[in-house]
């Protein structure tokens, strides 16, 4: 039951790393863009 119980915790907190990095990486995308010229964000 130990096991079942870690693997559950490990896959939250994967869970909430993952939507948080999603989340920040939305954030500083779209803010950059609308800061900055999308030239510096996204050089070519």
């Amino acid at each position: 039951m130990a096991d079942d119980s870690s693997v559950s915790l490990w896959w939250v907190l994967l869970f909430v790393l993952l939507t948080l990095a999603v989340a920040a990486g939305a954030i500083l995308f779209i803010g950059g863009n609308l800061v900055v010229p999308p030239g510096f964000v996204l050089p070519v």
